[in-house]
């Protein structure tokens, strides 16, 4: 009787086994099955190979077939999109593997347990089991998870089936001896010389959300320049032409406004207050505005600031989930897009001069300050990197020069993504992931205010006080007498930044001394007395550029290697507002107002 009792628990140890193993690996292939769906249905939801940017862009393209900001521009975004596509296939290939194996699994356990079954002992010889389970019940279970599990894979098969037919979409740049060609290309090449930072990253579709709107200072690489061309050259803001809404500001600041989605951010201080606010993009309708509180233990000291500078002068950035801004008085805060904070810090109270006006970068998940401090009155310049999730501090860099104020940009370059920082005393890259230094070319500046950007493969800094460095971002060290492709001392602006198309670049001070340049050679092609004071940093469009007068005129010039004005315009009141180009529309702050300009 031992023997029988052994023999009926051995089956039904191993029945149950191998039912668990069935059962387990039915849910596991119904849910590798569910996922491969919806990738499948994401992929052909965001239809990154149908971008209606990319179309613009081409078109664009086929106007100025010279214009050498376009074609990288179209060469980012392409990228972006075939990687995040080709990404998707990769996945559903890797799920189809996974499934595979779950019905292997499932369909073996279940042969198990139908031979278990058939070899259950004689119950005239041995006592019955005491809770058999029920054959069919058990057979009906396996039948319809393995049905579900084929119809899924069937279903996965046949969308991949047809989106694998699809023509490869939008059109690639492809090099062909120096001429751009419009051609169907397949999986991105990593090897293209221009790329973005946070493709870099891995996050494609991020990337891609990024490369569409303007989520920091001077859009997502700092340089200035849209990723399309239709914008107007003409408005007129006392009289309502092509202005599409203006709305008020309720507290004064020099940040420009980023734009995601349908949202626009902007920041304004005064010496006890620091608020964030939320307009649509359509209406201009003030969704929300945010105090942003101190963490601080004690009782801060009001900065002092310069007035032009003012409470509010750096740009916040926004990672398409939460919107992170910095204030004169140190304090930062992270608050996503429905108005919730989610997390607050106090980075000290700034020793700046004339106030600080660094504006933040971002990089993965991490934020990007550039906290330069007056080092002869006891502060400690530093480059800090915080977590974008927590607000704790993921790395500190200290850094030697005293107070400057231009902010940081991220580039891509062969040997890898670089922060690139700009002082009085030296321009330093930084490795964005550990803060390391990387490379450093010596300066001379005195008050330096104007951000460095990067193109035609080399960093540009306009030094106030000193001159106009183009650096090969290549080096390793001190890279002073190496690495400088070329200097002038012609040409410097003073407060704005730099802006090119890769072929030449403008720059304009204060006074109003414009400056076109070629990057290549550093020759100096014309210069302009314009009409006006100017602080606002320049932006491109195409081959239009556009500057903003501090009287709130904007004159539209050719970027041409000739002096070409195409029109003037005028807000109505006075703004050092750098415009923003998003989805046809450019965004303009004044004194008072923000403005949304665009055809209507």
């Amino acid at each position: 009787m031992n023997i029988a009792n052994d023999l009926i628990n051995s089956s039904r140890l191993w029945y149950r086994l191998s039912y668990a193993l069935a059962v387990i690996a039915c849910v596991f292939s119904l849910t590798v099955g569910m996922m491969m769906v919806a990738n499948l249905l994401t992929v052909r939801t965001a239809s990154p190979l149908n971008l209606r940017e990319l179309t613009q862009l081409q078109a664009s393209l086929k106007a100025n077939p010279a214009d050498d900001a376009v074609k990288d521009k179209i060469r980012d975004l392409d990228f972006v999109a075939r990687s995040f596509y080709f990404g998707g296939l990769n996945s559903l290939r890797t799920g189809a593997f996974l499934l595979l194996g779950g019905v292997v699994v499932a369909l073996l356990n279940f042969k198990v347990m139908v031979r278990l079954r058939r070899q259950q002992p004689d119950p005239r010889e041995f006592a019955p089991l005491p809770d058999p389970v029920a054959s069919a019940t058990t057979t009906r279970r396996v039948i319809g998870g393995m049905a579900i599990v084929l119809a899924s894979s069937a279903l996965i098969m046949g969308l991949r089936l047809g989106e694998e037919r699809r023509p490869a979409g939008p059109l690639a740049l492809q090099n062909t001896g120096g001429t751009a060609v419009l051609g169907n290309g397949g999986p991105p090449a990593r090897t293209e010389p221009s790329r973005s930072t946070s493709a870099a990253t891995g996050d494609f579709k991020q990337a891609l959300e990024a490369a569409i709107n303007w989520p920091g200072f001077r859009g997502r690489s700092g340089s200035g320049v849209a990723a399309s061309t239709n914008f107007p050259i003409a408005w007129d803001g006392p009289s309502g032409s092509n202005i599409l809404w203006k709305s008020p500001t309720p507290l004064s600041g020099m940040s420009s406004p980023v734009a995601w989605g349908n949202k626009v951010f902007l920041t304004g201080a005064s010496s006890d207050k620091r608020e964030v606010y939320c307009y649509d993009i359509a209406t201009g309708t003030l969704l929300w505005q945010m105090n942003v509180a101190s963490t601080s233990s004690v009782t801060k000291a009001t900065p002092e600031i310069f007035q032009d500078t003012g409470y509010a002068a750096s740009t916040p950035v926004t990672d398409g989930i939460f919107v992170y801004s910095i204030f004169a008085n140190g304090d930062l805060a992270a608050i996503d897009h429905c108005s919730q904070t989610k997390w607050t810090t106090d980075l000290g109270l700034p020793i700046n001069r004339y106030g600080y006006a660094s504006s933040l970068a971002i990089y993965k998940n991490l934020i990007l300050i550039q906290y330069d401090n007056q080092t002869d009155k006891g502060g400690i310049s530093q480059l800090i990197a915080l977590d974008a999730t927590t607000g704790k501090r993921a790395w500190t860099t200290p850094r030697p020069v005293a107070d400057a104020w231009p902010s940081p940009i991220l580039i891509q370059t062969d040997k890898g993504p670089q922060l690139v920082t700009a002082a009085n005393e030296w321009i330093i890259a930084y490795n964005p992931d550990s803060g390391a230094e990387l490379w450093r070319v010596k300066v001379n500046g005195t008050d330096s205010a104007a951000s460095p950007i990067f193109a035609g493969g080399l960093v540009l800094a306009s030094i106030a006080g000193d001159k106009i460095y183009a650096i090969r971002p290549d080096g390793w060290g001190d890279v002073t007498t190496s690495h400088v492709a070329w200097q002038s001392d012609s040409g410097i602006s003073d407060v704005s930044s730099p802006v090119s198309n890769g072929e030449l670049v403008f720059l304009v001070n204060t006074s109003g001394a414009l400056t076109c340049i070629e990057v290549a050679s550093g020759k100096i092609i014309w210069e302009h007395s314009m009409d006006g004071e100017f602080y606002a940093s320049p932006g491109l469009a195409g081959d239009r550029l556009y500057l903003v007068a501090r009287s709130g005129q904007v004159f539209i010039l050719k970027a041409g290697r000739h002096y070409e004005e195409l029109g003037r315009a005028n807000l109505g009141e006075p703004s050092d507002g750098s415009p923003v180009f998003i989805n046809g529309r450019i965004l303009i702050r004044g004194i008072k107002n923000l403005f949304c300009i665009g055809v209507p």
